[in-house]
């Protein structure tokens, strides 16, 4: 039941992507990276269809995978790479659609940014269960195994090439819709997998203890707790101070410190998930 659930995500995220990418980034000619970058070059000097070149791009880093990687690693990979390819030869009708419109510049903005967004939704729903999508994620594992160079950066590097001869062959404006794109996508998969936040952490170390303790319980109505701490270059003990409060209360804490003790050192990150146990 649990590998049905499984396949039905990837089906769904998949189609979703397919959707995604013959609305927006193969009518407007935005190369992102990936072996979808690839297809649109291909398709502009040869006519060859894009779900043929993703397909053949993705069925070349499956065999490289399985040869270098091994089959453990590469097993929720096989079902995506099918399924993309397929998806984008379905919804092919939909870029030729999109190509009768006459957009002005702030529609194309507006396409941009909404097919990056479904993008980044349908990546975080296939990441969360721990599938990909095959091309590039593949190629990247194989980077870092062999190279010992970050999944992250080698999927940097990756599409920075890409992306840069998709620039010199269709300008380089379409290089910063590209760039938007991609930083919309992350955005989007990450609070896909995160969540999104609605609390903040804070981590305060100040001389101050008692009154910044004192300010959080009383004027935040908040739980603080004290952990103790060694400075690393000094070896001396010192008191930090953890405490989470609602985003929406974040600069009045922020403020708050910085009245009461100018020079404390706080760390703030979002907090994601918060259990109250009794």
């Amino acid at each position: 039941m649990q590998r049905i659930k499984e396949y039905a995500i990837v089906t769904i995220a998949t189609f979703i992507l397919a959707v995604a990418f013959n609305t927006t980034v193969l009518p407007l000619e935005i190369v992102i990276g990936g072996s979808s970058g690839l297809s649109i070059i291909g398709q502009h000097f040869f006519g060859i269809s894009p779900a043929l070149i993703i397909f053949l791009c993705y069925l070349g880093a499956l065999i490289f995978g399985f040869i270098f990687l091994g089959k453990d690693k590469i097993k929720k990979s096989v079902f995506g790479t099918i399924l993309y390819p397929f998806w984008v030869y379905i919804t092919s009708p939909l870029c030729a659609y999109i190509k009768t419109f006459t957009l002005n510049p702030s529609e194309v903005l507006i396409l941009v940014i909404m097919g990056a967004i479904v993008s980044g939704i349908a990546y975080g729903m296939v990441y969360k269960i721990e599938y990909t999508t095959g091309g590039s994620d593949i190629a990247s594992q194989i980077i870092n195994k062999y190279f010992g160079i970050t999944i992250g950066t080698s999927n940097l590097i990756i599409n920075a090439v890409i992306v840069i001869a998709g620039g010199a062959i269709f300008g380089w404006t379409k290089v910063l819709y590209a760039i938007l794109t991609l930083y919309v996508i992350g955005l989007a998969t990450d609070k896909i997998l995160l969540g999104i936040s609605y609390s903040k952490s804070f981590y305060i170390i100040t001389d101050k203890v008692d009154e910044v303790k004192n300010y959080i319980h009383n004027d935040m109505n908040q739980k603080v707790t004290e952990l103790d701490a060694v400075g690393g270059y000094t070896n001396k003990g010192n008191k930090v101070l953890m405490c989470v409060v609602p985003t929406r209360e974040y600069f009045k804490l922020r403020e708050g410190i910085n009245i009461i003790d100018e020079d404390a050192f706080f760390v703030i990150m979002d907090a994601y998930e918060l259990e109250s146990r009794i």
